[in-house]
């Protein structure tokens, strides 16, 4: 399906220059979506009590609505204005961007999805905030060929490897996906964009609240509050430059 819709995106004019300024198409993270829906009637089909069938329709709910915001983002976007920050000091003056939206919009589903799964108030703030900042994991490194996927193969992994019960099926309804993609990305054939990097992320932040202990979700945000501020401040392509291992990983296989 991957040259199918490239060619799709490239004769709609849904090209964007990377960071070498080549003119790639962008919005590639399009071909996640239907092997997700035809993996997940795989899934279903062997799913056969009704709370197993809700995990499965919440994930792909998630998902779905993230790509839908993400593709916004990349067909009609405006980049004058970036990073969390930037977006919601633009809200409160009046402006609303796509990157606003993306983010309101993300905050609004995770609160949704919390809301279905949640046991109190303490665990629907805590899961809520988990979704919408994993959502927005990816964009923070989906800056240079390959390396949010990269970073996302690493912690998916150990999502999987690390969860119970039917919650450790749903990783497969999008991993395989990705693995077929991947290459694309790294040598700079495609961009996933946001519609790519929303779906991978809020992957993750549906997996960690469904599979996973309070305090191992408490852990998880900490690490997510921390980097998306380091990611305000500093530069994360710079920090990855100065270090010789993350470099080197950053770098493999373009």
């Amino acid at each position: 399906m991957i040259p199918l819709f490239k060619n799709l995106l490239v004769e709609s004019n849904c090209i964007r220059p990377n960071y070498k300024g080549e003119m790639i198409p962008v919005s590639m993270g399009i071909v996640f979506l239907p092997m997700i829906i035809i993996n997940g009637i795989i899934v279903a089909f062997f799913t056969v009590d009704f709370v197993s069938i809700a995990c499965l329709f919440i994930f792909i709910f998630g998902i779905m609505a993230m790509f839908f915001a993400g593709i916004i983002d990349d067909t009609i976007g405006n980049r004058d204005v970036s990073g969390l920050k930037g977006h919601f000091k633009s809200l409160f003056k009046g402006k609303l961007t796509t990157g606003g939206f993306k983010a309101l919009f993300g905050g609004f589903v995770g609160l949704i999805i919390s809301v279905c799964i949640s046991k109190n108030i303490a665990d629907i703030i805590v899961n809520t905030l988990v979704i919408a900042l994993s959502t927005n994991l990816m964009n923070l490194f989906d800056l240079r060929p390959g390396r949010a996927i990269k970073v996302y193969l690493v912690i998916m992994i150990a999502i999987f490897f690390t969860l119970t019960g039917y919650v450790q099926i749903l990783p497969l309804l999008i991993l395989p996906n990705v693995l077929a993609y991947f290459n694309y990305d790294l040598k700079a054939k495609a961009m996933m964009g946001d519609t790519g990097s929303n779906v991978l992320g809020i992957s993750i932040g549906i997996l960690m609240v469904m599979g996973y202990t309070f305090k191992v979700r408490v852990s998880w945000l900490v690490f997510l509050v921390l980097i998306h501020i380091l990611t305000e401040k500093f530069s994360l392509t710079k920090i990855i430059e100065k270090n010789k291992v993350l470099n080197f990983i950053d770098k493999l296989g373009r």
